[in-house]
């Protein structure tokens, strides 16, 4: 069974593959490009890869890293997350 992540959003949540390709936006490091691991209460965790060439062609390794929530400006996923499942808060 494949794994998944969910990631609150707006009102509620979206939910993809463990492993998805993501970009997230840092208030003070700027766009950090990476692999979603999983969240929790505070943080969001990926795994930034070693060699940017790397990430692109979708190979995952590199080094697992962990960034507040409270310091994002947003995040956003790579074209082979095609269908995102998301619930509101309300249901």
């Amino acid at each position: 069974m494949n794994e998944s992540v969910t990631i609150p959003y707006n009102d509620g949540t979206v939910t993809v593959p463990k492993y998805s390709r993501i970009k997230i936006y840092h208030q003070s490091l700027g766009s950090i490009r990476g692999f979603i691991i999983g969240v929790d209460k505070d943080k969001l965790y990926i795994l930034v890869p070693y060699y940017p060439n790397r990430f692109y062609e979708g190979i995952i390794e590199g080094k697992e890293e962990s960034f507040n929530k409270r310091d994002l400006k947003g995040f956003a996923f790579y074209p082979e997350v095609t269908v995102l499942e998301t619930r509101n808060s309300e249901g």
